[in-house]
Order: C-alpha cells, then structure tokens, then sequence
C-alpha cells in the first residue's frame, strides 16, 4: 500500500511541475531540477527512511526466561 502510495504522490508531483511548466509559470530548467528532486524524494531506492534491519528476528514463544527457577 505505501509503494501505491509514493506513486500516486510522484504522479500528483510531476503533474503539478508540467502544468507549472505549460502555464509558464515555471521554466524548463526549474521544472527539468524539480523533476530530478521529485526521483529523489519519491523514489531514491537507499533511503534511510526505508533502510529495514536485514538481520531476522525471531521470537521464541513458551519459553521461560533463564534463571527464574
């Protein structure tokens, strides 16, 4: 759902910037650079806000702590 998500936002993102573009209300090199920072927001694949733990955790269930008896 969040991919979905982050697409949906690039698409209203890039539709936003080209109709900035075709109602000159931007120039081509502004609306070429926040096209680029639209990638990097939306779609740069090493972020650190999505960087997950590659190591596994497992949780054992039913087993007691040691120590306790």
């Amino acid at each position: 759902m969040a991919i979905l998500i982050r697409i949906l936002l690039w698409l209203a993102w890039v539709a936003g910037v080209s109709w900035s573009w075709h109602a000159d209300m931007l120039g081509a090199g502004t609306s070429l650079a926040l096209g680029a920072l639209s990638l990097v927001v939306f779609a740069w694949p090493a972020s650190s806000a999505r960087r997950r733990s590659t190591e596994l955790r497992y949780v054992d269930v039913g087993k007691e702590p040691a120590g306790l008896y």
